[in-house]
């Protein structure tokens, strides 16, 4: 029976063997979109919401800054669902 000296068989780092197993985790693709693109989509949001108010005055802030969070979430997470808008009255 030979000796081998001090090596012991069976223990090579397990990382090297399946070095293709341990790779991290591929990123998702940034998503790449023009200022324009974005401009246009939170515009188009945006009169969307001035629309569903009633096409009622005063209310452009806000609803250009609701267009932008929506179209930032849409952007991020996919299609938001369709949300009920309570007419007020």
């Amino acid at each position: 029976m030979a000796k081998t000296a001090g090596k012991k068989r069976g223990t090579a780092n397990p990382a090297k063997r399946n070095s293709k197993n341990n790779a991290p985790p591929a990123r998702p693709q940034p998503l790449t979109i023009s200022g324009e693109e974005l401009y246009d989509r939170v515009a188009r949001k945006a009169y969307e919401l001035y629309e569903q108010r009633g096409e009622a005055h005063g209310h452009d802030l806000d609803d250009w800054l609701t267009a932008e969070y929506l179209v930032q979430e849409e952007l991020l997470h996919g299609p938001l669902p369709e949300v009920l808008v309570v007419e007020e009255g």
